[in-house]
């Protein structure tokens, strides 16, 4: 169940960035160094700054842009990422621009945003790669074994800081795989958001 006290317990913040007709994520290998993590761009607040500060500096940080923060009309809650189940919040949410979603309690949690951007992302040298998916795309990288050779050959975007190995497979991280499970859901405020037409 969702508390308003969730809100001060955010220790990460990220956002789901829609650039033309694409979204950009980070891309890496993992701790193992054997598969790709596909990760949206954001991370941890420092202290005595803000969420939307902590938004803006990553995002610069990681893609070398800035954004256009988009207010949810609806946030979903999950305790965490493993849950198969998200609620839709019904509580005023006291905060300027509201999250798509938000996990955890109020000792520890987490909230993705909206923004989009006209400028094209460029991985700064924090991040190995940008990645551009298109709606069937992150389906196909939350279902398949898809190497990153094979998402390039049918027509993906990659732009590349560092050396990545083409032939290792890609995964989807907790936020790509709730996005995937939205847009499996025919989630019609995803569907909106997908389709520009929240901007």
């Amino acid at each position: 169940m969702f508390e308003l006290n969730i809100l001060n317990g955010f220790k990460t913040v990220g956002s789901f960035i829609l650039y033309k007709d694409t979204l950009a994520f980070m891309i890496g290998p993992d701790n193992t160094g054997e598969k790709l993590g596909v990760m949206r761009l954001g991370g941890h607040i420092e202290e005595n700054e803000s969420y939307l500060q902590t938004l803006e500096r990553e995002i610069k940080e990681e893609g070398s842009i800035e954004v256009n923060f988009l207010n949810s009309p609806n946030t979903f809650y999950k305790r965490n990422w493993n849950d198969n189940n998200y609620d839709e919040i019904i509580d005023e949410i006291p905060l300027d621009i509201k999250p798509l979603i938000i996990v955890g309690d109020k000792v520890r949690s987490t909230a993705v945003f909206l923004s989009y951007t006209e400028k094209e992302p460029k991985p700064s040298s924090e991040a190995c790669g940008i990645i551009f998916l298109k709606e069937n795309e992150v389906k196909r990288i939350c279902s398949e074994k898809l190497r990153l050779r094979d998402f390039l050959d049918s027509g993906g975007k990659l732009i590349q800081q560092k050396e990545i190995d083409y032939n290792m497979e890609m995964y989807a991280g907790v936020h790509l795989t709730f996005l995937n499970r939205l847009i499996a859901d025919n989630n019609n405020l995803v569907n909106r958001f997908i389709n520009g037409k929240l901007i």
